[in-house]
């Protein structure tokens, strides 16, 4: 009788311990695959990640990851872009963004409702006007060209943003 409640006691032990494992995996995944800042679903071609404040976040897109330094008031560092083209991850020295073209995969389709169920009126989206990045100069000025927007260096977009 007594090797069977310790046997059962190991398994409620081991199950509550593989329980807590999946809860902390699901919750570290989903971390990955929400914006820090905003909530929104991180997208493929403009997934950033960023240091704020000692810690490494996961965030929809570069407007959003530097509009956490005029949020939290702390310089904010982004560590690695996404090529919108490719799909692949970009260092941000030498990466090119353009900003506040036609294109923006952050904007929201539908209107936000209020309480009264009436829509609301945006004043601000920390994710407009939209940047998406790029491995050359080349491949921005052509999406630019296509779909309008500023080319510059990331360097001279992200230091507006270190102060």
């Amino acid at each position: 009788m007594k090797k069977r409640a310790i046997t059962g006691v190991l398994l409620c032990i081991l199950a509550f311990a593989g329980f807590g494992y999946a809860g902390w995996r699901y919750v570290a995944s989903r971390d990955s695959q929400t914006c820090r800042a905003c909530s929104r679903p991180i997208h493929d071609h403009t997934r950033t990640i960023a240091v704020l404040d000692g810690k490494t976040g996961y965030y929809c897109c570069p407007a959003c990851a530097l509009s956490e330094h005029q949020q939290a008031g702390k310089p904010v560092q982004i560590t690695q872009l996404t090529d919108y083209l490719s799909g692949k991850p970009l260092a941000p020295d030498g990466a090119y963004v353009v900003r506040d073209s036609e294109v923006n995969p952050c904007a929201r389709k539908e209107a936000a409702l209020a309480p009264d169920k009436h829509p609301m009126h945006t004043l601000f989206d920390r994710c407009s006007p939209g940047i998406l990045a790029f491995r050359g100069r080349r491949q921005a000025e052509a999406f630019a060209a296509e779909h309008g927007g500023q080319v510059l260096p990331f360097a001279q977009l992200a230091s507006g943003y270190q102060h």
